[in-house]
C-alpha cells in the first residue's frame, strides 16, 4: 500500500481529492496474480514447498532468507503479543511476507510469526502463496476461496469426511476421489512429492508417513523391550473390542471414531507423551514419519498403519477446468500419480528407512506390497488415473484390464526395489 501511515502531506491530499483517493485505492486493490495456493505457515511441509520453489526459479536468496526466518520462528514466539511482535517487526524489515498467528499446536498457545503470502512469476504465471492452517487448505477451497492447496491426506479426511461414500475404505490418497460420492470439487491432483533428508538411509526421501498404532512396551523378565508373539496382527480390532483406551490427537478423533465406532478414545494434545506417562502397556493413535522420536522413548509400533499419508497438491476442479493459467501451474508443479515410478521408488525408501529404525520395535509390519496396495484397495478405487481423466478417478469398465495390469506391475517394481536397497 501507498498509505501506511497516518499524517503528512499525503492524507491531507486524500481527504481533499475523495474521488482521487477512491481511485488510487482501487488501484492498490487490484489484483496481480492468476491463481492461489495455500500452504502451511511453518513446519516441515513450509520448508520443502519453499525448496522445491527454487527448482522452479523463485529467487533463491529471498527463499533462504524466508527459510531462516521461519526457522527462528518458534523460538521468538511468546504469549505476550507485543514481545512476539517485536521479532515480527525484524522479519517484515528482511522480506515482507510475515505475520503474526496463534501456535494451538502448544500448550500456551503463544503468538508466533508465520508467512503470511508472497506472489511469485513461476513460469510466467503469477501465483499468490499464502500461510494457512494445514487443515484449512480444503475448507478454502470447499469455500470457493482459493483455486489450490498442499496438503495432507491426513488433514483432507479430517475436513472432509462428509464427502466420501465409507471414509474407513480410503486409507491410501489415490482412492480419495473415486470415493467423493457427493457434491464437491475438492479433488486430489496427485502427490507434490516434497523430500526432506533421511538421517538414516543418508539422503532425501519423500515425506510419507502413516497413522499408526504405538505402545508403551510391558517390561517382560528378561527387561527385553519385544513384545510377545501373541499380540494379535489387528491391534486396533482388539483394543476395540476390549475396550482399552486409545490417546489420539483432538483433531484426528472423528476419523478414528468413524472407523472404530466402539474404539475408547482419549483425545490429547501430545500423543507420545500422553503413553509415555501412563501406566505400560498403554497405547495411542500416532503420525509416524521416521519413527525417529519413538525410538528414543523406547516406544513400540504396531501392525499397519490407519492410513498412509504425503504432501498432496488438492485442487478446485472446477476452477481447474475454467482457468487455463491453474491448468499450466498444476502442470508445472508437475504431480506425480500413485502408481508412477518415481513414487514407487520413494515409498520403498520410506518403508526401508522405518524397518531399519526400529527393527524389532515395529511389531507385525505388513509386507511392503500390502501396504503400498492390498487386492480389496484395488476394488476401493486404487487404480491408476491421469488429469486428463474425467473428475481426475478411475473408470469401472474402461480399459480395466490395462489398469490392473499397472498395478500388478507397479508391485512387481516396488518389490525390486525393495530388494535392492534394503
Amino acid at each position: 500500500m501507498i498509505i501506511p501511515y497516518v499524517g503528512g502531506r499525503q492524507q491531507s491530499f486524500l481527504a481533499h481529492h475523495p474521488y482521487k483517493k477512491t481511485r488510487l485505492l482501487k488501484k492498490n486493490m487490484q489484483k496481480k496474480f492468476e491463481v492461489t495456493c495455500t500452504i502451511p505457515r511453518t513446519g516441515r511441509t513450509f520448508e520443502n514447498f519453499l525448496i522445491y520453489l527454487k527448482k522452479l526459479g523463485v529467487n533463491e536468496t529471498e527463499i533462504d532468507k524466508i527459510l531462516e526466518i521461519s526457522k527462528k520462528s518458534k523460538s521468538a514466539s511468546h504469549v505476550d503479543f507485543h514481545k512476539a511482535s517485536k521479532f515480527l517487526q525484524y522479519a517484515i524489515q528482511q522480506v515482507p511476507c510475515f505475520g503474526l498467528f496463534v501456535d494451538r499446536k502448544r500448550s500456551k498457545r503463544p503468538y508466533r510469526v508465520g508467512f503470511l503470502g508472497n506472489e511469485w512469476l513461476i513460469k510466467n504465471i503469477c501465483v499468490r502463496i499464502e500461510g494457512e492452517e494445514p487443515h484449512n487448505g480444503s475448507s478454502l477451497i470447499r469455500l470457493d476461496e482459493i483455486d489450490c492447496a498442499v496438503v495432507g491426506l491426513d488433514e483432507l479426511l479430517t475436513m472432509t469426511q462428509y464427502y466420501l461414500r465409507n471414509p474407513t475404505l480410503v486409507t491410501k490418497w489415490g482412492m480419495y476421489n473415486y470415493n467423493i460420492d457427493k457434491a464437491t470439487d475438492i479433488r486430489i491432483a496427485g502427490s507434490a512429492q516434497l523430500t526432506r533428508y533421511n538421517s538414516v538411509l543418508g539422503q532425501d526421501i519423500q515425506d510419507m508417513v502413516g497413522f499408526f498404532l504405538i505402545s508403551k512396551p510391558k517390561p517382560s523378565k528378561q527387561g527385553s523391550k519385544k513384545r510377545s508373539e501373541k499380540d494379535p496382527s489387528d491391534f486396533l480390532t482388539h483394543l476395540s473390542e476390549n475396550g482399552q483406551r486409545v490417546f489420539v490427537k483432538g483433531r484426528y478423533a472423528g476419523v478414528v471414531s468413524t472407523t472404530y465406532p466402539n474404539l475408547k478414545i482419549t483425545a490429547v494434545e501430545d500423543v507420545e507423551d500422553a503413553v509415555m506417562q501412563a501406566e505400560a502397556g498403554s497405547v495411542g493413535l500416532e503420525i509416524v514419519q521416521t519413527g525417529n522420536t519413538l525410538r528414543r522413548k523406547g516406544l513400540i509400533l504396531h501392525g499397519a498403519p490407519l492410513f498412509l499419508s504425503e504432501s498432496l497438491y488438492v485442487v478446485d476442479y472446477h476452477r481447474y477446468l475454467k482457468n487455463t493459467s491453474l491448468q499450466k501451474f498444476i502442470q508445472t508443479l508437475n504431480p506425480i500419480g500413485y502408481f508412477d515410478e518415481e513414487r514407487i521408488k520413494q515409498f520403498a525408501f520410506w518403508y526401508i528407512a522405518l524397518e531399519k529404525n526400529l527393527e524389532e520395535s515395529w511389531i507385525n509390519p505388513p509386507s511392503i506390497t500390502d501396504l503400498f496396495c492390498e487386492p480389496e484397495d484395488v476394488e476401493n478405487g486404487l487404480r491408476p488415473y491421469r488429469l486428463q481423466t474425467r473428475y481426475w478417478k478411475p473408470h469401472d469398465f474402461y480399459k480395466q484390464n490395462e489398469a490392473m495390469a499397472q498395478v500388478e506391475e507397479a508391485k512387481k517394481k516396488l518389490r525390486a526395489y525393495y530388494e535392492a536397497y534394503k
